[in-house]
């Protein structure tokens, strides 16, 4: 499947009425539903995968994403292969975005990214739907 493939196959779907959970399009994509609180910056951690691409678009809700390309940011634990996931030092400039509902994002593996932060501080309830696109 491609990028774009992925994206609209999530935008042929009633993502609003689909319950939270893991969801197996074939070998190279699916996509998590997930419902959450936002958080305080602070405990918001910054990652980035090596094999897979995010699609994070928001249903309900909004939150804040920042982003950075992993050329510009620290190492700060080791790759996980089992959950492909690899964590960052929080750089003092990134990219900031705010998403709202019918908003995404795409973030390649080369992009590191920190999702689930409240807007102006405001801690809410978020509905969003992350596709993974194995990467190749």
């Amino acid at each position: 499947m491609t990028l774009n493939e992925a994206i609209e196959y999530l935008k042929g779907l009633d993502l609003e009425n689909i319950e939270p959970g893991k969801y197996v399009v074939d070998d190279t994509f699916y996509y998590n539903i997930q419902e959450y609180t936002t958080k305080n910056w602070e405990d918001c951690k910054m990652e980035a995968h090596h094999n897979y691409c995010d699609i994070q678009w928001i249903i309900k809700g909004s939150e804040r994403i920042d982003s950075i390309n992993i050329s510009e940011v620290q190492v700060k634990t080791e790759y996980n292969p089992e959950k492909d996931v690899l964590f960052y030092e929080i750089p003092e400039e990134t990219c900031q975005s705010i998403l709202t509902a019918g908003s995404y994002v795409v973030l390649p593996p080369s992009i590191a990214h920190r999702p689930g932060m409240a807007v102006d501080g405001v801690n809410a309830s978020v509905k969003k739907c992350v596709g993974k696109l194995l990467w190749k």
